[in-house]
């Protein structure tokens, strides 16, 4: 009875507390992602720590920067005009599987994962929301300052509010997930450039005009698996459209080529050292993170994943059911 008491008092504060949360997380990612550009420094001959740290976030801070000038000032009157006309496009795209049963099915399940409004409508939310969006985005950058400081009272304070015999599970679970929150971060950096040129140097070939632009815009979606580049090739898809001509068949065959080249190349080399987490259940936890943070929360979703799924590993398997994680029969199977 205790433990369901607790259980639901958890959920409630989740609920009531979700954006903070999610707040705290951000900046939880924003710290291992300052921290881990400083251990690439101290790897480059930056010996100390007390100068790698501060290099290494003026790195990350000069990263967002400059992508934060692309979208901007670079491309700005480009990537406005686009994202003003999504919406527009999302409708025709809504009305237009609607007219069968079976895209009506597809409409109604992409709205109820979007809390009962339409996509279009949500991200026009999402778009009118940047005041608040720069204001998180500061809480974020502060809160992630603080923590790459001084990681330690943070860690300690987990570790501590665990009870005795647990506590060494804690504090392997902690550095298990730090070490792969890393690892996706460097993968999620990889696949943004690469797939940056790649969906670039297409839609150049392809006729596009506004490449450059979509092509960074494809970058940067790949930080959302699966529904980020589906929703980033929508406005190539509108712009095509619009020129008539050939250009709407070789953009489509462009984004055909470009999944190919990214399913079958580019991602399994990224991911060989990140955890191999099933295609599935990322896109189920992003619309289900969708579903109770908001659109705000389908950014950090794969992280979210990230640290539930080791959690559960270290956690539950390893130290509950004492599973040899490393040997468990046909995991990597092709047929599994």
């Amino acid at each position: 009875m205790a433990w369901t008491v607790l259980a639901i008092g958890v959920l409630l504060i989740i609920w009531r507390a979700a954006d903070l949360l999610l707040l705290a997380f951000g900046s939880v990612l924003g710290a291992v992602a300052f921290r881990s550009s400083g251990r690439m420094l101290q790897k480059f001959g930056v010996a100390s720590w007390r100068a790698a740290l501060p290099l290494g976030t003026l790195l990350v801070l000069a990263l967002f920067g400059a992508i934060g000038y692309l979208l901007t000032v670079q491309f700005g009157s480009e990537i406005a005009g686009m994202l003003g006309n999504l919406p527009g496009t999302l409708s025709q795209v809504e009305e237009g599987l609607s007219t069968t049963p079976v895209g009506k099915a597809i409409v109604q399940a992409a709205e109820a994962a979007a809390g009962g409004s339409t996509i279009a409508n949500r991200l026009s939310d999402l778009a009118s929301g940047t005041g608040l969006f720069l204001v998180n985005l500061l809480i974020v950058l502060v809160g992630a300052l603080f923590i790459a400081g001084n990681p330690g009272p943070y860690r300690r304070a987990a570790i501590l509010l665990t009870p005795p015999p647990a506590r060494p599970t804690m504090e392997r679970a902690l550095e298990a997930i730090s070490a792969a929150l890393r690892l996706w971060l460097k993968a999620k950096l990889v696949a943004m450039i690469a797939m940056s040129v790649i969906i670039g140097g297409s839609l150049w070939l392809a006729g596009l005009e506004s490449w450059a632009a979509l092509g960074l815009l494809g970058g940067l979606s790949e930080f959302v698996p699966y529904v980020g580049p589906a929703v980033a090739m929508l406005p190539s898809i509108g712009l095509a459209a619009a020129a008539g001509g050939d250009v709407l068949w070789r953009t489509v065959a462009a984004y055909v080529v470009v999944r190919v080249i990214e399913g079958w190349m580019l991602t399994p080399v990224i991911n060989r050292q990140v955890v191999n987490i099933p295609p599935a259940l990322t896109l189920f936890t992003i619309l289900g993170v969708g579903a109770v943070f908001g659109v705000y929360g389908v950014f950090f979703a794969g992280a979210l994943l990230v640290v539930a799924f080791v959690g559960v590993r270290e956690f539950y398997l390893r130290d509950t059911l004492g599973e040899d994680i490393d040997s468990i029969p046909g995991r990597d199977s092709p047929e599994d």
